[in-house]
């Protein structure tokens, strides 16, 4: 019989990234398109990561000390739609790129509103619960919760922000600007408990960090050690344990997905007749992609693990990089809990770029052809557990027996 999870699904898009050499740097000019004015006080940052500043009066930023590779500037303004741009870092360089960009209209973007939210406490608690990973807002909090407004879309709840969301993470020791698109959620009312997926939700949107474990002497420990154990299921902890080949020492294991009969039938070069018994015999995952909006199963083998071979992992063009190289959908199971179940994992798919992506033993990565995809899928990584893609601890310990 399948499992059926809870349709919870964040995707955590992952700037495609590499960490070598010496930092570089870039800067530019924002100005209006119609007035040909400066725009101050935009937000311009690396999503998921510490980098950003803002805008000045003269619509002048600048960010440096950047690790060369490839990333996705984001450009964020009340006033103006959302702009993203491409930009290539290279060692001991400064970019320059200047934007122009058109004001929106003053109309915000219709959604299909059926009417609000009967009672908001209830859409704040599903947010703490299903977004912070806080209930109670102990640790985790937003300090501006009346920028918040939810309402109906049929049996959607929805919730929007009118500014960016000012949050506190004392679990991890950040402060958090988070720039939410969306939030939703919703209950599957199918009385069939073995069709029903449950509850599900999803959100979507950018956010930067400011590292406040400088001003809290008193925590800072803590946070560091629950950074540490955080870290452990990312896609960097990741990277850095397939580097030494301990994976199955650091509590990962693979699997092929599947997106249906098709999928499978193509990818295993198998019969329709075959692939539908093997397809039964599988287990699923209720996958809803927040970005996108659309949802699917995906499908896998729990018996059948895989592991990359000579020719999708091997030397890179430098000394102490690797190339990982695959066509393949893959779940990648961290069993932080030490259990031989699956299903209690953290769950995360990754599809890689054509022509793979080039690493080091730190985990630090570079996708010349495009974006490393990284997606949580069962939403066990919230805003309390979510760490910036630049973080590192100071000693990458990747074999727990040592």
């Amino acid at each position: 019989m399948k499992n059926y999870f809870l349709l919870i699904n964040l995707c955590l898009a992952i700037s495609a990234s590499s960490l070598f050499g010496q930092t570089g740097s870039i800067k530019g000019v924002v100005t209006d398109s119609l007035t040909g004015q400066p725009v101050a006080g935009l937000s311009v940052f690396i999503p998921s990561t510490t980098f950003g500043t803002s805008t000045n009066q003269k619509g002048e930023y600048h960010l440096d000390k950047l690790n060369p590779g490839d990333y996705t500037l984001e450009f964020r303004h009340l006033s103006y739609p959302l702009y993203t741009r491409p930009i290539s870092i290279s060692e001991g360089k400064e970019m320059v790129l200047n934007m122009v960009i058109a004001e929106q209209s003053r109309k915000l973007k219709e959604f299909v509103i059926r009417g609000k939210v009967p009672d908001r406490r209830l859409g704040i608690q599903y947010l703490r619960e299903y977004f912070l990973g806080d209930n109670h807002e102990n640790l985790c909090k937003i300090l501006n919760p009346l920028d918040i407004s939810f309402y109906y879309d049929g049996d959607v709840i929805k919730a929007i922000a009118k500014k960016p969301l000012q949050i506190v993470n004392k679990h991890l020791g950040y402060r958090i600007t988070y720039f939410l698109d969306y939030f939703r959620y919703a209950e599957d009312k199918n009385p069939d408990p073995e069709k029903s997926v449950g509850a599900y939700f999803g959100y979507s949107g950018s956010a930067l960090f400011e590292d406040l474990s400088a001003g809290m002497p008193l925590s800072t420990l803590n946070s560091k050690i629950n950074r540490a154990n955080e870290f452990k299921g990312s896609i960097r902890h990741f990277l850095a344990s397939l580097y030494v080949n301990e994976l199955q020492v650091n509590h990962y294991q693979l699997r092929k997905a599947y997106r249906g009969l098709k999928d499978l039938q193509n990818t295993e070069k198998q019969s329709m007749a075959l692939s539908k018994i093997k397809l039964a015999q599988m287990d699923s995952l209720f996958n809803w992609d927040p970005v996108s909006g659309k949802s699917e199963y995906l499908f896998y083998d729990p018996a059948e693990e895989f592991n990359f071979n000579e020719f999708q992992v091997k030397d890179g063009p430098k000394a102490g990089e690797m190339i990982l190289a695959t066509d393949y959908l893959l779940l990648v199971f961290s069993d932080f809990r030490r259990t031989k179940d699956l299903l209690d994992d953290r769950i995360t798919s990754l599809r890689l770029p054509d022509g793979g992506i080039t690493f080091d033993k730190d985990g630090n990565y570079w996708a010349p052809n495009g974006g490393l995809s990284w997606i949580n899928l069962l939403n066990t990584i919230l805003v309390k557990s979510m760490l910036p893609d630049d973080y590192m601890p100071k000693i990458v310990v990747t074999n727990e027996s040592k």
